[in-house]
């Protein structure tokens, strides 16, 4: 039997690696490390500060801007908001994304797939401005593409019926549903992305060989998808997800193109609202406490669940 030649890896780390080269994989890392928690840690003393205005002052202010926040009905109305965009935002984009992928993989749409696949990515290839821009003309109330479509097609029918004829929807000047319109751009913006994630999970060889003996043995797709290709896939779902909840966290393009907040502070959210209290009220201290909430919002969502996970699909 042959041996294979396997090197000392020891012994030739220790011959070539060298101080100076040391450093040069070491200084990005530690520059980085600088700019990432020296940034967090700064931020955090500002917002102990007392810095009102254009000239920064230092001033130890203790929790008094904590206690401004927590105190103002915007800032509680925010929190909630950004709760809604952590669910809504994040399971049906999840759903859809499972399900079109498996139409694309095994499903109806696996011979169409490279026309489908340009569909889907459109939307990601175009910016949050872009994408906000254009579905802000469709939300209109009285000319959007929505509301024009369903007096076309509703009106006639219910003219024919004897009933009243509608005059659309309110899409995003309701106050009590405008976030949930805000989420289905969302939505739309991030499913090509999803999608893409899932489909990296779905080929490889031992779940392709599963699945087609799957299919031999005469297992319905839904049994399929369930115990076949969710159960093989976690680890792909698991990190599609941290990334949803940490875009939803920090959502912020789409609520300042649509509906800057409006109507009120119904659809306004703390990363809309720290640039609010910044650069427009100058309440420098307020922001760098709205940073430090957005922070540790998502050190309690993402952080837990994603240790929590892995070491599920590790075990």
């Amino acid at each position: 039997m042959t041996q294979r030649w396997r090197p000392n890896l020891r012994r030739s780390r220790r011959e070539s690696m060298t101080i100076p080269e040391l450093l040069v994989f070491l200084l990005p890392l530690l520059l980085f490390v600088i700019l990432l928690y020296g940034m967090l840690a700064w931020t955090v003393y500002v917002s102990f500060a007392d810095w009102r205005g254009v000239q920064p002052t230092y001033e130890f202010a203790g929790l008094k801007w904590y206690r401004t926040m927590f105190s103002l009905p915007r800032f509680q109305a925010d929190i909630v908001n950004n709760l809604r965009w952590l669910v809504l935002g994040v399971i049906p984009t999840v759903v859809l994304a499972l399900f079109i992928a498996y139409l694309l993989e095994i499903g109806s749409f696996k011979g169409i797939e490279t026309y489908t696949r340009t569909l889907i990515l459109y939307p990601v290839a175009m910016s949050f401005i872009v994408t906000g821009t254009i579905w802000s003309w469709m939300y209109q109330p009285d000319r959007g593409v929505l509301n024009t479509i369903l007096r076309g097609l509703v009106n006639p029918i219910r003219d024919g019926l004897g009933l009243d004829p509608v005059l659309g929807g309110r899409y995003i000047t309701n106050p009590d549903t405008v976030t949930y319109w805000l989420i289905v751009i969302f939505v739309w913006q991030y499913l090509g992305f999803a999608v893409i994630i899932l489909q990296s999970s779905f080929r490889t060889t031992e779940l392709q060989e599963m699945i087609e003996s799957a299919l031999v043995d005469g297992a319905s797709r839904f049994r399929i998808l369930w115990q076949i290709i969710v159960h093989n896939i976690r680890g792909g779902i698991l990190v599609l997800i941290s990334l949803l909840l940490i875009s939803a966290l920090k959502v912020f393009d789409i609520v300042y193109v649509v509906t800057f907040g409006g109507p009120g502070f119904a659809s306004d959210v703390l990363a809309f609202f720290m640039l609010i209290a910044t650069f427009q009220q100058h309440l420098v201290s307020m922001g760098a406490g709205l940073g430090v909430i957005i922070f540790l919002m998502a050190f309690i969502v993402v952080v837990p669940y994603t240790i929590y996970a892995f070491r599920k699909w590790f075990e």
